[in-house]
Formats: C-alpha cells, sequence, structure tokens
C-alpha cells in the first residue's frame, strides 16, 4: 500500500517540477523578434551620438530619422509631400549581417518615386529623407523599424529591422509632366 501512495506523490512532484522549469525558461530568455526588436532599436539610437548624423523630421511631425551629408548638392528646391522624384538608392541591414538588400545604383536610370502616401508609395523614412535634400544631394539615412516597414516580415525583412539608405536625388519630376 505505501508504494500506492508514492508514485502519485513523485508523479505530482515531476509535474509541477516540468511546469517550473518550463516557465523559467520562458522568463529568462526573450524570443529571436524581441532580441532582434532591441538590437535594432539599440542600432538606431546609437546614430544619436555620431557627430556625422544629424537628426531630421518633417515639419508637423514628430518622427525623425538621422542623416548624414555625403555629397552636397546645387539644388535650391526641396520636395514636397505631394512631389515625384528621380533618385538612385541603396538600402543595407544595420544590424545582424549588414549586407546589401536593394538598390540600383548600378544602373544609370534614377528609379522614379512618388513622395505621397498610397500604393506604390516609399516608406516614411525615405519620404523624410528626401523632403530634407535637394537636388544632388547624396546621404546616409538611417530609419527606424517603425518608419521602414514596420513590425511585420516584408518579404526577406524580418519585422523591426532598421535600415541605412544610401540615397542620391537626381531630380524633382515637374508638376506639369505626366
Amino acid at each position: 500500500m505505501k508504494t500506492n501512495r508514492i508514485l502519485p506523490s513523485i508523479g505530482l512532484f515531476a509535474t509541477i517540477a516540468l511546469v517550473g522549469l518550463l516557465f523559467a525558461s520562458c522568463q529568462r530568455s526573450p524570443d529571436a523578434t524581441t532580441q532582434w526588436r532591441v538590437a535594432n532599436e539599440k542600432a538606431f539610437n546609437e546614430y544619436a551620438d555620431s557627430s556625422d548624423y544629424k537628426k531630421v523630421s518633417v515639419d508637423g511631425s514628430t518622427a525623425f530619422i538621422y542623416m548624414k551629408t555625403i555629397k552636397k548638392g546645387e539644388g535650391k528646391v526641396f520636395p514636397i509631400e505631394t512631389s515625384r522624384v528621380l533618385v538612385h538608392y541603396e538600402v543595407f541591414f544595420v544590424t545582424g549581417n549588414k549586407n546589401f538588400i536593394e538598390g540600383n545604383f548600378d544602373s544609370e536610370a534614377p528609379q522614379r518615386f512618388g513622395l505621397s502616401r498610397g500604393t506604390g508609395s516609399l516608406i516614411a523614412g525615405m519620404r523624410i529623407a528626401l523632403q530634407n535634400m535637394v537636388v544632388g544631394d547624396e546621404v546616409m539615412a538611417i530609419i527606424p523599424w517603425h518608419l521602414g516597414y514596420g513590425a511585420i516580415r516584408s518579404g526577406s525583412l524580418e519585422g523591426y529591422t532598421t535600415l541605412r539608405y544610401h540615397i542620391k536625388l537626381d531630380g524633382i519630376v515637374p508638376e506639369d509632366e505626366p
């Protein structure tokens, strides 16, 4: 009869220990998504201390990016929210492997983009960068995840990815041109 009392006690003890270990392991290490987000936010915030990068935004917004001028252009006019622009660009990861993602600097012809929101429009961070440039400017822009592709995975980009853009503003398309 003693064996019948010991077996349920051992089973109960083992179950409690297993549940305790599961909860403890969950509390000790954040998941991969949280680690990625923290690493990307840390990388973005490190640019705040850089004397090369300036915090830039657009009027009427508290959103900002960090931007460094590589080459100053000769233009006099800044694109506005409804402008269409001609751009050469490259995109890189800021954390992890820091690899190239995409771009068109290999191409002779610049890419045409509309700054206004909607289908096929640019991410908010690139709109902020372009609205702080004149024709001929070439910059590096550090764009936080919430002004990039957000918290959701987009193609090969994990959610919470901070990006480094190399941008050259080649032109502003006149309003009367289709």
